[in-house]
């Protein structure tokens, strides 16, 4: 890939593709990153020409926020930044900083970006300090160059991803939706589809690296089209409140067991997800799950299990891989490795006519993983009760 150095000016562009007037809009957004640019631009400037990782108590915090919010300049820098759509209410409703003032989505980043220039804050996933540490660094050089490398390449881009997609959707699945993908920098999560909006933080290496973009891009379109056929063909009255939380789960879990499909895993993730003791953890914690989902409250259930979850998969992290992995997508979660493993199995004991058919048919997926089950496989065998629920849910 030839890298050469760019003006900010020239990253300022979105460009869209569209193959034909009836397929579907992309548009690749980059006006993020510019705004990021400047905005970083003008803290360093105010910082004395150098930002750094340093932080304080909550005094000097308000006393730095109090004069640094009269700044003219840096406020309207800032409105520039969240006016973009990748900070819409749906994209940062997750974000928090309570350090010394409390606040959370668009409010949150004001206020961290406010006190950039004095002092770092604790915000989610440390963005305050990402920001830093992207900006001191030859990285963001890198990043400029690889932005022009897309615009350069979008048409063979985008029509790669749908090819790849197609395989691993339903032959009557709609191509034609119009999806926004904006690549921003960030430092909070790396890549993730909301809606019809597919996020990629340039912060994450998966960005600078051609071959795992693409795949990461794919993975995400994926969730956008498959999502439209599973809407269109698949949930009917029962489902359209989004109250039946044991069906968001089974749409969640189906998305991602084929979409990463598409995935990069280094050896040591490939390690991770054929453990077959670690894999039977999750396995009998998911059982339970399905079952509990499928009584009384399974709101409370539900949000109760996401909690549990994410706790566990940072203890199992540590236990079984500690300090390598690397990001979200690989943490230990039943929804990313028993659906992945389940899928892949299907494939590799059923072949294409197989998985085909569990992709137009998820009411099938568990029974389906049952009748070509072996002990070779590396989730265990379901439940015939589990099966149940999960084909009647639908």
């Amino acid at each position: 890939m030839k890298k050469k150095l760019i003006l900010l000016g020239i990253l300022a562009f979105s460009f869209v593709y569209c193959k034909a007037q009836n397929e579907g809009r992309v548009t690749i957004h980059t006006d993020q990153v510019e705004m990021f640019n400047n905005l970083m631009s003008y803290s360093e400037e105010k910082a004395g020409g150098k930002l750094d990782y340093k932080t304080s108590d909550k005094a000097q915090l308000k006393i730095a926020y109090d004069k640094n919010a009269k700044d003219s300049r840096l406020n309207k820098l800032i409105d520039n930044l969240l006016s973009s759509d990748a900070y819409s209410d749906e994209v940062v409703k997750y974000v928090r900083t309570n350090h010394f003032k409390k606040a959370k989505g668009k409010e949150a980043y004001r206020i961290a970006h406010t006190v950039l220039p004095d002092y770092c804050i604790n915000i989610t996933a440390g963005m305050s300090h990402h920001w830093v540490s992207y900006w001191n660094s030859l990285y963001k050089h890198l990043v400029d160059s690889v932005l022009v490398e897309l615009k350069a390449n979008e048409n063979e881009i985008v029509e790669s991803i749908k090819a790849k997609c197609k395989e691993l959707l339903p032959d009557d699945a709609n191509l034609h939706s119009n999806i926004d993908i904006h690549i921003i920098v960030d430092g909070n999560r790396s890549g993730f589809q909301t809606g019809n909006m597919i996020i990629m933080d340039a912060y994450n290496a998966n960005v600078v690296d051609m071959n795992k973009f693409i795949n990461t891009l794919t993975h995400e379109m994926h969730h956008v089209y498959y999502m439209v056929w599973l809407d269109e063909k698949k949930t009917d009255n029962k489902h359209n409140k989004s109250k039946n939380y044991l069906y968001m789960y089974q749409k969640s879990f189906i998305m991602e067991g084929l979409a990463q499909s598409f995935n990069n895993f280094s050896p040591e993730v490939k390690q991770m997800y054929a453990n077959k003791k670690l894999i039977t953890e999750l396995f009998d914690e998911w059982i339970l799950m399905i079952r509990k989902m499928n009584g009384a409250f399974p709101k409370i259930k539900s949000m109760k299990y996401q909690k549990n979850e994410y706790k566990n998969a940072i203890r199992r992290m540590e236990q079984y891989y500690p300090g390598k992995i690397d990001s979200y997508v690989n943490r230990p979660t039943a929804l990313y490795y028993l659906s992945y493993n389940i899928y892949n199995s299907i494939f590799e004991s059923g072949g294409r006519d197989k998985i085909k058919y569990v992709i137009e048919n998820p009411e099938t997926l568990l029974s389906v993983y049952n009748e070509l089950y072996s002990d070779s496989m590396v989730v265990p065998r379901i439940p015939d009760d589990v099966v149940t629920i999960w084909k009647n849910n639908f």
